[in-house]
């Protein structure tokens, strides 16, 4: 028996492959569909997407066979890797590198193989999707054609893979450059803010100029500040690495603290708030993060503000039934354009409704409202009436 020559370029062969990052994976329909077509069209039992790694070949999809994988120094497809053409044996009993091949002479007695290499590119033959039959034979011209067409499809998955795990791996560098900014940004910013702070203590030593400037910087280093935390915040909670601090929370005294946060904006926007429970036998406990909660419901009465007719009210209402408590921040305005619906929870998105937005947001209020939530096994919606009035409402399950 003659195990399959090492190609040349081995090392970069085998980076492709760690590139690629598709062994032991689970099987998939993309390559089960192929080699059951390879299967078909060449009129054989067994079909494989077979890939070469150090020390084996390993099976991405094999059908007509239970193994999953052989040791690579007996492997048919560790020969057909070596050139980029078809590898084809007639009949493995008088071939004398493999007539005394263990798959040969066990299970599962190959004695035809057809591989069609699968070149990634420059070469780079990482596998084979090959055909097998227990019984010497040949394979026609049209036969030998569709199993390379065939092949050329599972590069095409390949290369597709490839691609993806590119997309993932910036996204990643994305996502750490964000959390670095964020972190470096939001020190010098926060002491920056405290300092503006004391200095608007003494603001009636200043100038009326200099005062005017002072309450300028004040208000964008909060501005800053809130981008910094949204983006921070974010970028947590799509690495998965938001904690959640768990404990009972009482949702009237929470929307109480909401809105003692939040009234002076309400009134910057020219709005009011009132508040409307429904009674209930049922405590309004929910097992949550109060602050994060909390962050939750004062994005919504911000919004709620921005976004209302001046003079109007945002009425807040608390529900409760048997299970769940549903909280609606209702505010009357403009509405949500239909078009403009399902983007209304991704990341950066902000209405375009000039008229109604009286202060600027970073477009990723929402969506981090969207996180926290569903981390609490909770759901967050909106209902629109154009003109009339738009609700955002959460639900929550209730402490037992």
């Amino acid at each position: 028996m003659l195990s399959g020559a090492i190609p040349d370029n081995e090392d970069e062969r085998l980076t492709r492959l760690r590139e690629l990052g598709i062994m032991d994976t689970l099987e998939e329909q993309a390559y089960d569909d192929l080699t059951k077509l390879a299967s078909q069209i060449c009129d054989a039992p067994i079909a494989l997407v077979s890939l070469i790694d150090e020390n084996r070949q390993w099976f991405k999809s094999h059908h007509g066979i239970d193994a999953t994988e052989t040791p690579r120094n007996v492997a048919f497809c560790a020969h057909a890797i070596n050139s980029n053409d078809l590898f084809i044996i007639e009949d493995a009993d008088h071939d004398e590198r493999f007539h005394d091949n263990p798959l040969v002479t066990s299970e599962p007695f190959v004695k035809f193989y057809a591989g069609a290499p699968l070149i990634l590119d420059k070469n780079i033959r990482i596998g084979t999707l090959c055909v097998i039959d227990n019984h010497a034979r040949k394979i026609t011209d049209r036969q030998k054609e569709s199993l390379e067409a065939l092949a050329r499809q599972v590069v095409s998955q390949l290369k597709l893979r490839l691609q993806l795990n590119a997309l993932k791996n910036l996204d990643h560098a994305k996502d750490e450059f964000l959390s670095m900014v964020s972190h470096e940004l939001r020190t010098p910013l926060t002491a920056l803010k405290g300092s503006l702070g004391i200095l608007n203590h003494h603001a009636n030593e200043l100038s009326e100029e200099m005062e005017t400037m002072l309450d300028i910087a004040v208000r964008n280093s909060e501005q800053l500040l809130v981008i910094v935390n949204d983006i921070l915040d974010l970028s947590k909670m799509e690495a998965g690495k938001l904690v959640l601090a768990l404990d009972q929370v009482n949702l009237v005294e929470l929307i109480d603290k909401a809105i003692e946060l939040n009234i002076s904006y309400v009134k910057q926007c020219n709005c009011q708030i009132s508040l409307q429970i429904t009674e209930s036998k049922k405590k309004p406990l929910v097992m949550g993060d109060q602050q994060r909660l909390l962050q939750v419901l004062s994005n919504l009465i911000s919004n709620a503000a921005k976004f209302s007719t001046r003079g109007t009210d945002i009425l807040i209402e608390l529900k409760i039934d048997t299970s769940q408590a549903r909280i609606n921040i209702i505010n009357q305005g403009a509405g949500i354009p239909p078009e403009q619906q399902d983007q209304l929870f991704k990341k950066f998105s902000q209405l375009i409704a000039i008229k109604n937005q009286k202060l600027p947001g970073t477009g990723l209020g929402l969506n981090i409202c969207k996180h926290i939530i569903e981390a609490h096994n909770g759901t967050i919606d909106f209902e629109s009436i154009p003109n009339q009035k738009t609700t955002f409402y959460f639900k929550l399950d209730l402490v037992d």
